[in-house]
């Protein structure tokens, strides 16, 4: 079974999204609670993966951002922003302070569905989606990963990394993937 197993939809006032379940409280409640309202706000977008039964096998958020150099007092220390300039080989005539980015804001696969493979194809197809359906310039891909190990193991794995050295104990960590 793969992701073009299933159809691809935008969210919709008419997609019931109450049935799905990815185990994690936090991402199952936006799909349900809070993704059409930050999409008609034009906050973030959120895109499905539905089976011929309406059954919601997958789902992500994405949005504009940018990886921005907000000064040491943020974390972000001239050796964060060095390392992110060698690591992506930006030229020196092309660095800036902020660079074009997509948040993808919130990422779940149904339970049911976990441990197929399909969350590694949803990510390879958010990354395609990005640089496909955008208008604008986009370098990166930015995330607030869940700082579990499961999660940073599959971003990792995705070849995201980390953008800070100081958030090792937060909840959260921002990871980046170079669109290059």
């Amino acid at each position: 079974m793969t992701l073009s197993d299933f159809k691809f939809v935008p969210l919709t006032a008419k997609i019931d999204v109450q049935e799905f379940d990815c185990g994690e409280p936090d991402i199952t409640n936006f799909l349900k609670e809070d993704a059409f309202n930050y999409q008609n706000q034009l906050m973030a977008n959120t895109y499905l993966f539905i089976g011929d039964d309406n059954y919601i096998v997958a789902y992500f958020c994405i949005s504009n951002d940018c990886v921005v150099d907000k000064g040491e007092d943020k974390g972000f220390t001239k050796t964060i922003f060095n390392r992110l300039h060698r690591r992506t080989k930006i030229p020196n005539t092309k660095r800036i302070k902020q660079y074009p980015a997509i948040k993808v804001g919130r990422l779940g696969v149904a339970v049911k569905y976990q441990g197929t493979g399909i969350a590694y194809e949803l990510m390879d197809f958010i990354k395609g989606f990005s640089i496909e359906s955008q208008k604008s310039a986009c370098r990166f891909l930015l995330l607030d990963a869940l700082n579990k190990e499961r999660q940073i193991k599959y971003y990792t794995s995705n070849r995201f990394e980390f953008l800070l050295d100081n958030d090792e104990n937060e909840v959260t960590r921002i990871m980046y993937y170079d669109m290059m």
